[in-house]
Protein backbone atom coordinates (compact mmCIF):
# COMPACT_ATOMS: atom_id res chain seq x y z
CA UNK A 1 0.00 0.00 0.00
CA UNK A 2 1.18 3.81 -0.86
CA UNK A 3 0.46 4.91 2.98
CA UNK A 4 2.18 1.91 4.66
CA UNK A 5 5.42 2.47 5.83
CA UNK A 6 6.96 -0.71 7.00
CA UNK A 7 5.84 -4.27 5.52
CA UNK A 8 3.03 -5.32 5.42
CA UNK A 9 2.01 -6.88 9.18
CA UNK A 10 5.07 -5.17 10.58
CA UNK A 11 3.54 -3.22 13.30
CA UNK A 12 1.12 -5.70 14.38
CA UNK A 13 4.40 -7.93 14.95
CA UNK A 14 5.88 -5.31 17.29
CA UNK A 15 3.47 -5.28 20.34
CA UNK A 16 6.53 -3.90 22.52
CA UNK A 17 7.52 -0.88 19.92
CA UNK A 18 3.62 -0.38 19.65
CA UNK A 19 3.57 -0.49 23.59
CA UNK A 20 6.73 1.48 23.90
CA UNK A 21 5.32 4.55 21.57
CA UNK A 22 1.85 4.45 23.05
CA UNK A 23 3.79 5.20 26.55
CA UNK A 24 6.34 7.83 25.50
CA UNK A 25 3.61 9.49 23.38
CA UNK A 26 1.58 9.75 26.99
CA UNK A 27 4.23 11.25 28.62
CA UNK A 28 5.00 14.14 25.39
CA UNK A 29 1.20 14.55 26.25
CA UNK A 30 1.14 14.85 29.97
CA UNK A 31 4.37 17.51 29.84
CA UNK A 32 2.79 19.43 26.50
CA UNK A 33 -0.15 20.13 28.61
CA UNK A 34 1.27 20.45 32.33
CA UNK A 35 3.82 22.63 31.45
CA UNK A 36 3.34 26.06 33.06
CA UNK A 37 4.04 28.37 30.01
CA UNK A 38 4.00 31.87 32.29
CA UNK A 39 7.64 30.94 33.23
CA UNK A 40 8.56 30.10 29.28
CA UNK A 41 10.95 32.80 26.72
CA UNK A 42 8.89 33.53 24.08
CA UNK A 43 5.26 32.38 25.32
CA UNK A 44 4.51 36.03 25.18
CA UNK A 45 5.89 36.54 21.77
CA UNK A 46 3.09 34.19 20.51
CA UNK A 47 0.53 35.18 22.87
CA UNK A 48 0.94 38.53 20.74
CA UNK A 49 0.72 37.20 17.69
CA UNK A 50 -2.46 35.31 18.66
CA UNK A 51 -3.80 38.32 19.73
CA UNK A 52 -2.85 40.99 16.89
CA UNK A 53 -3.39 37.82 14.24
CA UNK A 54 -6.92 38.54 13.44
CA UNK A 55 -6.42 41.72 12.42
CA UNK A 56 -5.44 40.32 8.90
CA UNK A 57 -2.35 42.77 8.51
CA UNK A 58 -0.41 40.41 7.00
CA UNK A 59 -3.21 39.51 4.91
CA UNK A 60 -3.25 42.85 3.28
CA UNK A 61 0.89 42.81 2.70
CA UNK A 62 0.49 39.65 0.73
CA UNK A 63 -1.94 41.37 -1.34
CA UNK A 64 -0.17 44.24 -2.27
CA UNK A 65 2.40 42.03 -3.43
CA UNK A 66 0.08 40.67 -5.96
CA UNK A 67 0.97 42.67 -8.98
CA UNK A 68 4.78 41.25 -8.82
CA UNK A 69 5.12 37.42 -9.05
CA UNK A 70 8.47 37.43 -7.34
CA UNK A 71 7.33 39.62 -4.68
CA UNK A 72 4.18 37.68 -4.14
CA UNK A 73 6.57 34.41 -4.13
CA UNK A 74 8.63 35.83 -1.43
CA UNK A 75 5.88 37.05 0.56
CA UNK A 76 4.33 33.46 0.77
CA UNK A 77 7.55 32.54 2.44
CA UNK A 78 8.64 35.35 4.14
CA UNK A 79 5.28 36.66 5.48
CA UNK A 80 4.97 32.57 6.52
CA UNK A 81 1.14 32.41 5.58
CA UNK A 82 -0.16 29.18 6.21
CA UNK A 83 1.26 30.37 10.08
CA UNK A 84 -0.10 33.19 9.75
CA UNK A 85 -3.45 32.03 8.37
CA UNK A 86 -3.24 29.11 11.48
CA UNK A 87 -2.78 32.11 13.85
CA UNK A 88 -5.37 34.21 12.95
CA UNK A 89 -8.03 31.36 13.15
CA UNK A 90 -7.11 30.25 16.11
CA UNK A 91 -7.08 34.03 17.29
CA UNK A 92 -10.44 34.34 16.18
CA UNK A 93 -11.79 31.15 17.89
CA UNK A 94 -9.64 30.85 21.29
CA UNK A 95 -7.85 33.41 23.48
CA UNK A 96 -4.25 33.51 23.05
CA UNK A 97 -3.37 31.28 25.96
CA UNK A 98 -5.70 28.77 24.84
CA UNK A 99 -4.54 28.90 21.03
CA UNK A 100 -0.71 28.08 22.01
CA UNK A 101 -1.71 25.41 24.13
CA UNK A 102 -3.73 23.59 21.31
CA UNK A 103 -0.27 24.36 18.98
CA UNK A 104 1.40 22.81 21.41
CA UNK A 105 -0.89 19.50 21.60
CA UNK A 106 -1.60 19.83 17.77
CA UNK A 107 2.48 20.08 16.75
CA UNK A 108 3.39 17.21 19.22
CA UNK A 109 0.08 14.92 17.87
CA UNK A 110 1.43 15.40 14.40
CA UNK A 111 4.81 14.08 15.31
CA UNK A 112 3.71 11.60 17.29
CA UNK A 113 1.44 9.97 14.44
CA UNK A 114 3.95 10.89 11.83
CA UNK A 115 6.55 8.39 13.24
CA UNK A 116 3.80 5.92 13.91
CA UNK A 117 4.48 3.75 11.37
CA UNK A 118 8.10 3.40 11.32
CA UNK A 119 9.67 -0.08 12.14
CA UNK A 120 10.65 0.53 15.77
CA UNK A 121 8.20 3.94 16.63
CA UNK A 122 9.44 4.54 19.92
CA UNK A 123 12.83 5.05 18.64
CA UNK A 124 11.81 8.51 17.08
CA UNK A 125 9.92 9.71 19.89
CA UNK A 126 12.94 8.94 22.14
CA UNK A 127 15.11 10.51 19.66
CA UNK A 128 12.42 13.84 19.55
CA UNK A 129 12.76 13.82 23.75
CA UNK A 130 16.20 13.48 23.75
CA UNK A 131 18.03 15.95 21.36
CA UNK A 132 18.25 19.43 22.51
CA UNK A 133 16.71 20.95 20.20
CA UNK A 134 13.65 18.63 19.91
CA UNK A 135 10.78 18.33 22.32
CA UNK A 136 12.21 21.02 24.57
CA UNK A 137 12.21 23.62 21.98
CA UNK A 138 10.89 23.14 19.20
CA UNK A 139 8.00 20.72 20.78
CA UNK A 140 7.53 23.42 23.50
CA UNK A 141 9.07 27.36 22.89
CA UNK A 142 10.12 27.54 19.30
CA UNK A 143 6.27 26.72 17.95
CA UNK A 144 6.38 27.78 14.49
CA UNK A 145 9.94 25.89 13.55
CA UNK A 146 7.73 22.53 15.48
CA UNK A 147 4.87 23.26 13.56
CA UNK A 148 6.47 23.13 10.35
CA UNK A 149 8.64 20.42 11.18
CA UNK A 150 5.77 18.07 12.50
CA UNK A 151 3.68 19.06 8.80
CA UNK A 152 6.70 18.27 6.96
CA UNK A 153 7.52 15.10 8.94
CA UNK A 154 3.51 13.78 8.81
CA UNK A 155 3.70 14.83 5.37
CA UNK A 156 6.04 12.55 4.51
CA UNK A 157 6.25 9.82 6.30
CA UNK A 158 2.49 8.91 6.25
CA UNK A 159 1.76 10.41 3.11
CA UNK A 160 4.96 9.89 1.32
CA UNK A 161 4.93 13.29 -0.23
CA UNK A 162 8.20 14.59 1.28
CA UNK A 163 8.29 17.32 -1.62
CA UNK A 164 4.59 18.91 -0.49
CA UNK A 165 5.70 18.58 2.91
CA UNK A 166 8.71 21.15 2.42
CA UNK A 167 6.43 23.59 0.40
CA UNK A 168 4.06 23.59 3.16
CA UNK A 169 6.37 23.72 6.16
CA UNK A 170 8.49 27.09 4.47
CA UNK A 171 4.92 28.38 4.33
CA UNK A 172 5.30 27.98 8.13
CA UNK A 173 8.35 28.70 8.92
CA UNK A 174 10.61 30.55 6.94
CA UNK A 175 13.51 28.25 7.31
CA UNK A 176 12.29 25.31 5.81
CA UNK A 177 12.74 27.28 2.50
CA UNK A 178 16.30 25.81 2.44
CA UNK A 179 14.48 22.46 2.29
CA UNK A 180 12.93 22.58 -0.89
CA UNK A 181 15.72 23.04 -3.36
CA UNK A 182 17.29 19.57 -1.55
CA UNK A 183 13.90 17.74 -1.72
CA UNK A 184 13.69 19.02 -5.58
CA UNK A 185 16.87 17.56 -6.16
CA UNK A 186 16.04 14.15 -4.45
CA UNK A 187 12.91 13.66 -6.65
CA UNK A 188 14.29 14.71 -9.75
CA UNK A 189 17.65 12.29 -9.36
CA UNK A 190 15.86 9.61 -8.28
CA UNK A 191 18.19 6.28 -8.26
CA UNK A 192 20.86 8.66 -9.03
CA UNK A 193 22.32 8.45 -5.74
CA UNK A 194 25.52 10.25 -6.13
CA UNK A 195 24.19 12.61 -8.66
CA UNK A 196 21.75 13.81 -5.61
CA UNK A 197 24.32 13.99 -3.26
CA UNK A 198 26.64 15.95 -5.42
CA UNK A 199 23.91 18.63 -6.15
CA UNK A 200 22.89 18.65 -2.69
CA UNK A 201 26.55 19.82 -1.56
CA UNK A 202 26.79 21.87 -4.12
CA UNK A 203 23.20 23.91 -4.02
CA UNK A 204 24.17 24.22 -0.24
CA UNK A 205 27.16 25.63 -0.34
CA UNK A 206 26.54 28.16 -3.18
CA UNK A 207 23.13 29.11 -1.08
CA UNK A 208 25.56 29.58 2.16
CA UNK A 209 27.78 31.79 0.12
CA UNK A 210 24.46 34.02 -1.17
CA UNK A 211 23.36 33.67 3.02
CA UNK A 212 23.72 37.62 3.15
CA UNK A 213 21.74 38.24 0.55
CA UNK A 214 18.83 35.21 0.75
CA UNK A 215 18.46 35.98 4.71
CA UNK A 216 18.02 40.19 3.47
CA UNK A 217 15.50 38.99 1.16
CA UNK A 218 13.32 36.20 3.19
CA UNK A 219 14.25 37.12 6.65
CA UNK A 220 14.96 40.53 6.72
CA UNK A 221 12.47 42.02 8.71
CA UNK A 222 13.88 39.83 11.47
CA UNK A 223 17.32 40.49 11.22
CA UNK A 224 17.88 42.94 14.03
CA UNK A 225 16.46 40.46 16.56
CA UNK A 226 19.49 37.68 15.91
CA UNK A 227 22.60 37.89 17.36
CA UNK A 228 25.54 36.36 15.45
CA UNK A 229 28.11 36.52 18.49
CA UNK A 230 25.85 33.94 20.42
CA UNK A 231 25.21 30.62 20.28
CA UNK A 232 27.32 26.83 19.50
CA UNK A 233 27.15 28.27 15.49
CA UNK A 234 29.99 29.60 16.24
CA UNK A 235 32.42 26.69 17.47
CA UNK A 236 33.91 24.34 14.88
CA UNK A 237 32.81 21.78 17.11
CA UNK A 238 29.63 22.04 15.95
CA UNK A 239 30.67 22.05 12.21
CA UNK A 240 32.19 18.31 13.44
CA UNK A 241 28.78 17.58 14.95
CA UNK A 242 26.56 18.01 12.02
CA UNK A 243 29.36 16.02 10.24
CA UNK A 244 29.34 13.11 12.36
CA UNK A 245 25.25 13.74 12.31
CA UNK A 246 25.65 13.05 8.81
CA UNK A 247 27.01 9.44 9.00
CA UNK A 248 23.69 7.41 8.91
CA UNK A 249 22.33 9.63 5.66
CA UNK A 250 25.64 8.77 3.77
CA UNK A 251 25.28 5.47 4.29
CA UNK A 252 21.64 4.54 3.67
CA UNK A 253 22.04 7.12 0.68
CA UNK A 254 25.45 4.85 -0.59
CA UNK A 255 24.09 1.43 0.47
CA UNK A 256 21.45 -1.01 -1.03
CA UNK A 257 18.10 -1.02 0.38
CA UNK A 258 16.78 -3.75 2.70
CA UNK A 259 14.63 -5.95 1.44
CA UNK A 260 11.46 -6.02 3.17
CA UNK A 261 10.94 -2.01 3.00
CA UNK A 262 8.84 -0.79 1.11
CA UNK A 263 9.64 1.21 -2.49
CA UNK A 264 7.47 4.44 -1.15
CA UNK A 265 8.84 4.11 2.26
CA UNK A 266 12.60 4.08 0.64
CA UNK A 267 12.19 7.10 -1.98
CA UNK A 268 10.66 9.24 1.14
CA UNK A 269 13.62 8.34 3.29
CA UNK A 270 15.73 8.88 0.76
CA UNK A 271 14.21 12.69 0.30
CA UNK A 272 14.83 13.51 3.61
CA UNK A 273 18.51 12.01 3.83
CA UNK A 274 18.73 14.38 0.68
CA UNK A 275 17.18 17.35 2.27
CA UNK A 276 19.72 16.55 5.78
CA UNK A 277 22.82 16.50 3.98
CA UNK A 278 21.84 19.33 1.90
CA UNK A 279 20.97 20.90 5.23
CA UNK A 280 24.39 19.75 6.88
CA UNK A 281 26.47 21.09 3.92
CA UNK A 282 24.54 24.46 4.10
CA UNK A 283 25.33 24.43 7.58
CA UNK A 284 29.18 23.68 7.73
CA UNK A 285 30.10 26.37 4.49
CA UNK A 286 28.00 29.01 6.25
CA UNK A 287 30.10 28.97 9.73
CA UNK A 288 32.91 30.31 7.53
CA UNK A 289 30.73 32.76 5.42
CA UNK A 290 27.92 33.67 6.90
CA UNK A 291 27.57 32.11 10.56
CA UNK A 292 24.16 33.59 10.90
CA UNK A 293 23.09 31.40 8.50
CA UNK A 294 23.88 28.23 10.96
CA UNK A 295 21.20 28.94 13.54
CA UNK A 296 17.77 28.02 13.27
CA UNK A 297 18.05 26.38 10.22
CA UNK A 298 21.03 24.37 11.88
CA UNK A 299 18.42 22.60 14.06
CA UNK A 300 17.46 20.33 11.31
CA UNK A 301 20.96 18.74 11.67
CA UNK A 302 19.20 16.48 14.41
CA UNK A 303 15.63 16.95 13.76
CA UNK A 304 16.10 14.92 10.81
CA UNK A 305 17.63 12.48 12.73
CA UNK A 306 14.14 11.26 14.58
CA UNK A 307 13.15 9.49 11.00
CA UNK A 308 16.70 8.95 9.78
CA UNK A 309 18.26 7.34 12.60
CA UNK A 310 16.02 4.81 13.53
CA UNK A 311 15.30 3.41 10.09
CA UNK A 312 18.76 3.41 8.60
CA UNK A 313 20.68 -0.40 7.60
CA UNK A 314 22.54 -0.67 10.52
CA UNK A 315 22.17 -5.17 10.80
CA UNK A 316 22.99 -5.02 6.80
CA UNK A 317 27.16 -4.57 7.63
CA UNK A 318 29.34 -4.08 10.02
CA UNK A 319 29.77 -0.25 8.81
CA UNK A 320 26.26 0.48 9.84
CA UNK A 321 26.32 -0.94 13.67
CA UNK A 322 29.17 0.86 13.90
CA UNK A 323 27.86 4.26 12.65
CA UNK A 324 24.83 3.42 14.68
CA UNK A 325 26.75 2.90 17.59
CA UNK A 326 28.31 5.81 17.21
CA UNK A 327 25.32 8.27 16.65
CA UNK A 328 23.80 6.98 19.77
CA UNK A 329 26.69 7.63 21.89
CA UNK A 330 26.83 11.13 20.41
CA UNK A 331 23.01 11.64 21.21
CA UNK A 332 23.77 10.47 24.94
CA UNK A 333 26.74 12.98 25.22
CA UNK A 334 25.00 15.94 23.73
CA UNK A 335 21.70 14.67 26.78
CA UNK A 336 24.08 14.96 29.27
CA UNK A 337 25.88 17.95 28.65
CA UNK A 338 22.31 19.96 27.85
CA UNK A 339 21.18 18.47 31.00
CA UNK A 340 23.80 19.64 32.99
CA UNK A 341 23.00 22.87 31.25
CA UNK A 342 19.73 23.24 32.14
CA UNK A 343 17.75 22.84 28.60
CA UNK A 344 15.62 19.57 30.04
CA UNK A 345 14.28 21.97 33.62
CA UNK A 346 11.72 23.32 31.41
CA UNK A 347 10.07 19.47 31.83
CA UNK A 348 9.82 20.35 35.72
CA UNK A 349 7.73 24.08 35.07
CA UNK A 350 4.58 23.87 36.40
Amino acid sequence: MQHEFPAAGAWDLQPAARLGWGLIAIVIAILALGVDRNFLIDQSNYLDNFAAAPGLDWLQQLISAVGSLQGFIVGVFSEEVLWQAWATLLGTLLDPASAVVLTVCVLNLLIVLAVMRLPNPAFPLVIWILVPVGFAVTGLLQLRQGLALAVLLYVSLRMNRPVLGTLIAATIHTTFALAIPFSMIAWLSGRRHLLALSLAVVVASATAYLGAVLFELFGGRRLEIYDVSQGETNSILYVFGGLLCALPSLHRLLTEPVADEAPAATRTLRNLVVIHIGVIAFTATSFFVFPLGAGRIGYLIMLLLIPILPTMHRRSSASGTIIFAALALYLVYVAVKTGIEGTYDIYFVG
